[in-house]
């Protein structure tokens, strides 16, 4: 009997064939409301991806037990790119879940905030996470992140801004046409072109962040073409501290980095510090040779 179990387990492994395993301990709560697209292997975790209400969405679980408290990362936008750059494997190998909700389509406006509240409180109240996110938000992801902050700033533990777009470059009506990479923005684009005046932009709500108390760290590069800083970061930056949040900001300026990379350097520790310990604000300056110069608040 024991020959015959190991010849049929040979041949099952010659034929290719391997063991299914075993799904992720949230698939089959996930199941019992929406349909699973897929169960697969996110860096070496367990990830599960399901449609909610039309929209692509997923949930990363650690291995082992989760962090007391249930803490989770949320990549806003981009979710797939820079992954250990962002050090979410990290945060997930120290019992973080890791989740996104993929709403491009609606560009973070009336109908996307609304539905990210609606798949956070899913989250919350159904899968049992902690009732507050930390958002990682690069590039698009900055402005959803920002967005979602100042309208729901009772859902969020901490952010992460990493060359983030915070403001439409303005345009001239009378010669040109809205930007139709910024979506169902179009439709309601300022008569005057000035997005930059707009309150609807995130630049434009870093006041009202700044009163929310809560924690910001934020990474721009000095050679960025895709979302300058000159009118995004910069006066968000300024703005922020104008608004009393100098001692809930932690800047990190990288003078000859562009758009990408985003991220720190897989051992640098910056990020996974910033979402596991007491806030302390920081200036930091990046030269060509990655050296940095710091200044601490506390």
């Amino acid at each position: 009997m024991k020959t015959s179990r190991i010849a049929l387990a040979l041949a099952v492994l010659a034929m290719g064939v391997f063991p299914v395993v075993a799904a992720p301990q949230l698939t089959a709560k996930i199941a019992e409301q929406h349909k699973i697209i897929r169960t697969d292997n996110f860096y070496g975790f367990d990830r599960t991806v399901f449609d909610f209400d039309g929209y692509e969405a997923w949930v990363v679980e650690p291995k082992g037990p989760a962090r007391e408290g249930r803490p989770w990362t949320w990549t806003m936008q981009w979710a797939t790119a820079y992954v250990p750059r962002t050090s979410v494997p990290k945060l997930l190998a120290h019992g973080y879940h890791h989740v996104t909700i993929i709403t491009f389509k609606d560009r973070m406006n009336e109908t996307g905030l609304k539905v990210s509240a609606k798949f956070q409180k899913y989250l919350v109240e159904v899968l049992g996470l902690a009732p507050k996110a930390d958002l990682i938000g690069m590039s698009w992801g900055g402005f959803f992140s920002t967005r979602y902050a100042v309208a729901y700033p009772e859902n969020i533990d901490k952010i992460y801004l990493d060359a983030p777009l915070l403001c439409f470059k303005d345009f001239d009506p009378a010669t040109e046409k809205p930007d139709p990479r910024r979506g169902p923005w179009v439709e309601s684009a300022p008569a005057d072109g000035k997005w930059s005046a707009d309150p609807r932009m995130p630049v434009n709500m870093a006041d009202k962040l700044a009163k929310t108390g809560l924690p910001v760290f934020l990474v721009y590069g000095g050679q960025d073409q895709s979302c300058p800083a000159e009118i995004n970061a910069i006066p968000f930056i300024a703005r922020f501290k104008q608004a009393g949040g100098e001692k809930n900001l932690k800047v990190l300026y990288r003078a000859y980095f562009g758009h990408h990379p985003h991220g720190v350097e897989e051992s640098d520790p910056t990020i996974v510090n910033f979402f596991e310990k007491p806030f302390v604000s920081t200036q930091k300056t990046q030269d060509l040779l990655g050296n940095q110069s710091n200044t601490v608040r506390k």
